[in-house]
């Protein structure tokens, strides 16, 4: 298992929903969770409010269907999973706490720092993306500790069994040659001007009308850095909005369609892509990451022991779960 890979995906460890924010959408309804007892776990309560609230969005949508089947099926989907995950971290934690292998504040620190870093987050910019995905600052820490809890327990426990040999790792570099053969890059800059997530349509109106005026002087030639100097809200601002060079599934899926449709010198318009509009401008673009076996080997391992660590993981669950005292009380979770 791979930390920095656990961490990337941090932010959608509670919902479904991509880690970056996705655009604004309709607002959500304020939750009226009814609490009851939904399971014990080794005696442990895990109330229903604790499952919606770890079901995030995915129980929002739910909520929101007209009352009916339809809406009771989706709601029996999104309490199921999120139970599925909230049992896990029940099993692992308690195992963490045995073996004396509890994240400590500073490593939580360390990892929302990475996060936000690989992001392009600021504090205001990573809390409106957990407010997208219906989740607050104290729920995200848990994760996070969870997560790293997780892994070290799964170093100690399932790492010693993935086994791998450089034959191995040659088979499949010779059966996935599309993954090593490079791919197109673009070297991106941006301007960023924020939203909120609640804005009125009057504040969506002032900051489209101020991004309206930023793409005029770009197009009368003004130079982007400069301008992304001067005007954007984004950590990038102070490099000239300079994101570097970019492959696909690298950033925001809306941004990345808008900044690949893009020719060389060429300017979007607006994009609006989670709290904010974007100005995107393609530099130039190159084939790169073309890799041979010897420079894709230790990527090659590391997937492969991802995939490996994925399933004993798997196993490990199973027989914890096999051996924990688990009592459904919600109709809902008994449904298979």
């Amino acid at each position: 298992m791979n930390a920095p890979l656990l961490l990337s995906l941090a932010l959608a460890a509670a919902t479904p929903a991509p880690a970056v924010p996705p655009a604004p959408s309709a607002p959500k309804p304020e939750r009226r969770v009814v609490d009851r007892v939904a399971a014990t776990v080794n005696g442990e309560v895990i109330t229903l409010s604790d499952l919606a609230r770890r079901a995030g969005t995915e129980w929002d949508r739910a909520e929101r269907l007209p009352a009916g089947a339809e809406r009771e099926k989706a709601r029996a989907a999104a309490l199921r999973r999120a139970f599925d995950l909230v049992l896990a971290d029940k099993l692992f934690e308690a195992q963490a706490k045995e073996l004396e292998l509890e994240a400590s504040d500073a490593q939580v620190d360390a990892a929302i720092g990475d996060i936000k870093k690989r992001n392009g987050f600021d504090d205001a910019q990573l809390d409106a993306a957990l407010r997208e995905q219906g989740i607050d600052r104290a729920t995200f820490r848990g994760q996070i500790k969870r997560e790293l809890q997780t892994y070290s327990l799964l170093q100690y426990k399932v790492r010693s069994k993935v086994k791998l040999t450089d034959e191995d790792l040659k088979a499949y570099y010779q059966s996935h040659p599309k993954e090593f053969a490079g791919e197109t890059e673009i070297h991106v800059r941006h301007i960023f001007l924020p939203l909120p997530g609640d804005a009125s349509e009057g504040e969506v109106a002032r900051v489209t009308a101020e991004g309206q005026k930023v793409l005029q002087r770009l197009r009368t030639g003004e130079d982007f850095a400069a301008v992304a100097k001067e005007v954007s809200k984004a950590p990038t601002a102070v490099e000239g909005g300079d994101l570097g060079w970019l492959k696909r599934g690298s950033i925001q899926k809306s941004l990345e369609d808008a900044a690949f449709a893009l020719k060389d010198g060429q300017l979007s318009g607006l994009v609006r892509a989670g709290p904010g509009l974007h100005i995107l401008r393609v530099e130039e673009r190159r084939l790169g990451g073309a890799k041979s076996f010897e420079q894709a080997k230790e990527e090659i391992r590391e997937r492969l022991l991802n995939e490996q660590g994925e399933r004993y993981r798997d196993q490990y669950l199973a027989e914890l779960r096999k051996d924990a005292m688990i009592d459904l009380k919600l109709p809902e979770l008994k449904t298979p």
